[in-house]
């Protein structure tokens, strides 16, 4: 063995473990980033976080959701964001109208209940005034507060 040979192999796991160290630094910022036709329960969740931190604003999401046919969407489900307490409504857009139905106070005693019948990609806006917030699916959803 001629010498300095040992520290050759000691080198490379040195780079490994800086290869690894980076590829979880790049994977942690990735795992960040919404891909096209995020969770909608998740894109709702946000947006109604930012409505509840500043009553009276309108907030629509930058990202898309990717809404599924035969999905439901019950309020009740989404109080916590705004403190537990008051009612969540809902709104579809014109173009969505046709596989977006709205039920007030459906399965939820604080609010209405979404039936998705088609599959379809829109935006989600939320606002929230005096315990009661609205969110509207797709960029002409009717929601004021």
């Amino acid at each position: 063995m001629m010498k300095g040979q040992a520290f050759d192999t000691f080198k490379l796991m040195i780079a490994a473990v800086i290869a690894v160290a980076i590829l979880g630094i790049l994977l942690g910022i990735l795992g960040g980033i919404s891909p096209p036709g995020a969770d909608p329960a998740s894109i709702i969740r946000e947006q109604l976080s930012k409505a509840n931190q500043f009553p009276g604003s309108i907030f629509v999401s930058s990202t898309q959701a990717n809404f599924n046919s035969g999905v439901k969407y019950v309020a009740s489900s989404f109080t916590d964001v705004i403190g537990g307490t008051g009612t969540v409504s809902f709104a579809c857009g014109k173009d969505e109208s046709a596989v977006c139905t709205v039920t007030p106070n459906g399965d939820s005693p604080n609010g209405d209940t979404v039936l998705i019948t088609g599959n379809f990609k829109a935006v989600i806006s939320a606002c929230y005034k005096s315990g009661a917030a609205k969110v509207g699916i797709g960029k002409d959803a009717s929601i004021s507060c």
